[in-house]
This record gives C-alpha cells, sequence and structure tokens, in this order.
C-alpha cells in the first residue's frame, strides 16, 4: 500500500511541472510582475532567456481573455520552452517571491501593448 501511494505521488509531481512560452518573476503569489527579479534573472541567463518584446512594449492582461494573468514584461527561452519549475527556483533565487508564466499561439501589437489573442 505505501508504495502503491509513493508512486501515485510521483507521477503527480511529474505531471505539475510544465512548460511554457513565456514566464516572468512575480512580487508575491497572486501579486504583479517583478521587474526587477525578471531583469536580474535575464541578466544572469542571458544565453537561456530573452525579453519576449521590445522595450517599451508590454504584455496585456485580461483574465478573462488568452494570454498572462498579470500585465507586464516577459522571458521566452532562447531555445524551446520555459520549464516552469526552473523558471520559479531562478526567480526565488534572484529575488522573486514567485513565477507567473502563459502560452501565446498568436498575438497583435498595438503601439506598446502587445495582445494574445489565442493560447
Amino acid at each position: 500500500m505505501r508504495f502503491e501511494y509513493i508512486s501515485v505521488l510521483a507521477l503527480c509531481g511529474a505531471s505539475l511541472a510544465r512548460d511554457h512560452q513565456y514566464c516572468a518573476c512575480q512580487s508575491g503569489s497572486g501579486d504583479s510582475i517583478d521587474i526587477d527579479a525578471t531583469t536580474q534573472l535575464q541578466n544572469d541567463n542571458s544565453k537561456s532567456y530573452l525579453w519576449a518584446q521590445t522595450s517599451p512594449a508590454y504584455w496585456f492582461a485580461d483574465r478573462h481573455k488568452p494570454g498572462p494573468r498579470f500585465a507586464g514584461i516577459y522571458l521566452k527561452a532562447a531555445n524551446g520552452k520555459i520549464d516552469g519549475d526552473t523558471f520559479y527556483n531562478l526567480c526565488i533565487n534572484n529575488g522573486g517571491a514567485d513565477s507567473t508564466c502563459f502560452d501565446c499561439s498568436k498575438s497583435h501589437q498595438v503601439r506598446n501593448v502587445i495582445y494574445c489573442d489565442a493560447a
């Protein structure tokens, strides 16, 4: 019985890790983007993470539409996708309190605002 319980936990833990297109550090759980922590993470890992937008553009957030939960600047992986667990740990190591990530397969930009049209 104990072995079955541990096996189920291992399967659940593996399924929680997810890859994403865009991520940023947060000031707190459920809080806004931490620009300083996200910038420090990118500076320390510039070969792994690139800015997902050009300055001064930022991603628009609308909880009822696809895209980020929080408006702000995000990073993308230099190759492939971002592992959510790895990014979270990097945020913590760079002064962030949490991380937030999202996927967006189609977007458009109006002036300095990027809108996600489809997840």
